[in-house]
């Protein structure tokens, strides 16, 4: 099972942003050598498809991955990740990918990474100040969870992957 962070309190999934609302958050990096730098991350889930919607989106782009276990289900997300330096120099970059990101249910339980694949392009990438990249994650989530929800573990950003 995934380990991470987890809603801080049990209505916290209702306060995720919801499928196109940008949610910001500042992270920090550093080396032995210079001190830290801040960053602006900006994530928007853009579009969420699950089940056989999800299914024939990888089935278009020529993928074929394992069958999920029985009660579960594809779920695919595509998101914007925006980064941004708040100062000078702003010279780090920012390897993005999907092991950054978690899928959790409502209630805070995570969700086992399960190898899906995802259609091109995929989230993954490295950005300099000012880039930004879309791509798509793959999920497999319980059929009964209405409510699933994504995390960026590194800044503890939570969106909705449910209307």
């Amino acid at each position: 099972m995934e380990s991470g962070a987890q809603p801080a309190a049990p209505d916290y999934w209702q306060s995720a942003s919801p499928i196109g609302t940008p949610v910001s958050a500042v992270v920090e990096l550093s080396d032995l050598y210079h001190a830290p730098e801040t960053y602006d991350v900006k994530i928007t889930v853009l579009q969420v498809r699950r089940g056989a919607p999800a299914a024939h989106l990888l089935k278009k782009a020529d993928l074929s991955g394992p069958t999920p276990p029985d009660g579960l289900e594809l779920l695919l997300a595509q998101v914007r990740f925006e980064f941004a330096a708040r100062g000078a120099p702003g010279d780090k970059t920012w390897e993005v990918s999907e092991k950054q990101f978690s899928a959790f249910s409502a209630q805070g339980k995570p969700y086992e990474h399960f190898s899906v694949g995802a259609p091109e392009p995929l989230l993954r990438g490295v950005l300099r100040s000012g880039e930004s990249l879309v791509g798509w994650l793959g999920f497999v989530i319980p059929k009964e969870d209405r409510q699933p929800l994504l995390t960026f573990v590194p800044a503890s950003i939570w969106l909705r992957l449910f209307p």
